[in-house]
């Protein structure tokens, strides 16, 4: 039956209806709302098979003045423990697999035969089996055949310095040589990434069951455009900055890079568990000191107070942060080398291409938030009315900038709290920047240009925002809904700000008081990030957190308009705040 796989049968089951369904569903496929109608066509430019069951394609999805390439391996089975390594065939790894197969019977016509071939289709993304890295990555009759496939199998030795390094290259190089000697587990990381697929691959040598295994990252780069990712962690490994992955080998396809294997960073999580947690804990149990007596909270005094005693991680985290932020950029500095040097621009002209770009997307968002519903919420006038004073207060940052020229390099881009690692050990912590694909709402040729070491800041801090009011929705869902009126935590959000009345109740006090504690703790924290020998400039800041927020008002609007509080008022405050 599997003779009849070829390009033609995969390009007639990429167009069908049900695959678009299924594309659509994936977390890395994007522009959706665009995409929705299925009227998108699906050309196969890339075809190669690497074993009877594994299948190497790339995509291009074509409408109307649109076009985006994918990497897309995929694995055919009849039944699905035919694909596992022992130590895969797990109820829940079934499970998990199981749900994301995509699945379709073809008939096909057979020349010299009267009647038609029934084909059972089972499709899953190759990534998530082990079975894929092994035949990419280990073996060598494959791998000695990449020439003649457009491939490149690369593993690096040369740049690392150190014998750790060097020996987790030689250990993927020896499996490559000795499979037969290696066991490998395979567990998926991040959740469902939006550009690419991430996985943790655990190498043990048979022969030394005791020893623990060795891990790395492995990362499927899901959009074919040659990610910039590579070649950045190449500079950072030259410039010796040791906190960010090491890379240790690609694999490329036509000359673009479509996998890399990392080193798996040791961490206790991202920056994010630390003010995440440390904030819900302390909302909660600051009410729950006070009850119904909130004299305490209206002293600043008091409130430092309390954020000094529920969020000392927090604090200590963000006096060191914007010096790493700073070191990182420093270290992405080559000199002879145009694409990684800074150079200095004429801050009046390119502000004013970036204030215009700034004024389209907010064009963007009015038109998609005309064409919603008559009753959907952000048809307010009050929320409308927000969109209008940002292109004043756009506006107003570029009037007031007044510095001639403006320095601008290589950043990370898409800088926020899931995008650094932290690790402890013995009471200091170290950190690690992931993730340098760049800012995913640009373009290829976009992310390659070099901005103001203030676009990393920007982004930065537009978390804290975010997880002070998810937190506030967080505490108006425990403490306010009730749930059997139907209450919705957004409304009371909108209700604080956007519908003041004169009977103030003591729900609404504590609400009050709650949002002014977690306002003070953002203040406090952006204080000591925003340190001054770190010599930013503010307007600057605001313009790429503005820029931030817009991408989030953008996003929520398109795929999640229930969620479009946060954005709606993180405008709001930079408004209230100039």
């Amino acid at each position: 039956m599997r003779n009849y796989f070829d390009k033609n049968l995969f390009h007639h089951v990429f167009n069908s209806n049900e695959f678009k369904g299924w594309l659509l569903s994936r977390r890395w496929f994007g522009d959706k709302s665009q995409l929705s109608n299925l009227s998108f066509k699906v050309s196969i430019k890339y075809f190669n098979t690497i074993s009877e069951t594994i299948f190497l394609t790339t995509i291009e999805i074509t409408s109307e003045d649109y076009a985006k390439s994918y990497f897309l391996p995929m694995i055919f089975y009849e039944k699905i423990q035919d694909i596992l390594e022992p130590k895969e065939n797990t109820r829940a790894n079934v499970v998990k697999l199981t749900e994301n197969t995509f699945s379709k019977i073809v008939a096909l016509s057979v020349h010299d035969d009267q009647k038609e071939k029934i084909l059972y289709l089972n499709l899953i993304e190759a990534e998530y089996c082990v079975l894929f890295w092994k035949k990419m990555l280990f073996d060598k009759k494959i791998s000695e055949t990449f020439p003649n496939m457009s491939m490149e199998l690369t593993l690096y030795s040369e740049q690392f310095e150190d014998e750790i390094n060097m020996s987790k290259v030689r250990n993927l190089i020896e499996a490559s040589l000795y499979p037969e000697r290696y066991e490998y587990g395979l567990e998926q990381l991040g959740g469902g990434n939006t550009t690419n697929l991430l996985f943790l691959l655990h190498i043990s040598n048979k022969k030394f069951a005791q020893q623990e295994p060795i891990s790395y990252v492995l990362k499927s780069y899901k959009e074919y455009s040659g990610s910039l990712e590579p070649r950045k962690l190449f500079v950072l490994v030259k410039n010796n900055f040791p906190n960010a992955p090491k890379i240790y080998g690609t694999i490329k396809i036509q000359e673009r890079v479509t996998i890399g294997v990392l080193e798996d960073v040791p961490n206790k999580g991202n920056l994010g568990d630390i003010y995440w947690k440390e904030l819900n804990h302390m909302i909660i149990s600051v009410f729950n000191r006070v009850s119904d007596d909130f004299s305490s909270l209206e002293d600043k005094d008091n409130m430092s107070a309390y954020i000094k005693e529920y969020c000392a991680d927090s604090l200590k985290v963000s006096e060191k942060i914007g010096f790493q932020i700073k070191h990182l950029q420093e270290a992405l500095i080559v000199q002879n080398d145009n694409l990684y040097s800074k150079e200095t621009v004429q801050s009046k002209d390119y502000l004013k291409d970036y204030s215009d770009k700034l004024n389209n997307m907010v064009n963007r968002i009015q038109n998609n938030m005309n064409k919603g519903s008559e009753g959907a919420f952000y048809k307010s006038p009050k929320i409308t009315s927000i969109l209008i004073d940002i292109t004043d207060i756009i506006e107003k940052f570029l009037s007031e900038f007044d510095v001639d020229q403006i320095i601008i390099q290589p950043v990370h881009q898409d800088l926020h709290f899931q995008q650094i690692l932290y690790n402890e050990i013995n009471g200091e912590n170290t950190f690690y920047f992931i993730d340098f694909e760049g800012d995913p709402q640009l373009s290829e040729q976009q992310k390659k240009q070099k901005f103001p070491i203030e676009k990393d800041f920007g982004s930065f801090l537009r978390s804290l925002s975010y997880i002070k009011f998810n937190t506030l929705l967080n505490f108006i869902e425990k403490e306010f809904v009730d749930k059997e009126r139907f209450e919705v935590p957004a409304e009371f959000l909108f209700n604080l700000y956007f519908r003041k009345t004169s009977k103030i109740t003591q729900k609404h006090k504590k609400l009050e008081v709650a949002l002014k504690l977690l306002n003070l703790w953002e203040k406090k924290l952006m204080g000591k990030i925003l340190e001054k020998s770190l010599n930013l400039h503010f307007t600057l800041i605001n313009y790429f957190t503005l820029e931030r927020v817009l991408h989030e008002l953008d996003y929520e609007l398109l795929f999640r308009p229930g969620n479009i509080i946060i954005p709606i008022l993180g405008l709001k405050e930079i408004i209230d705040k100039h």
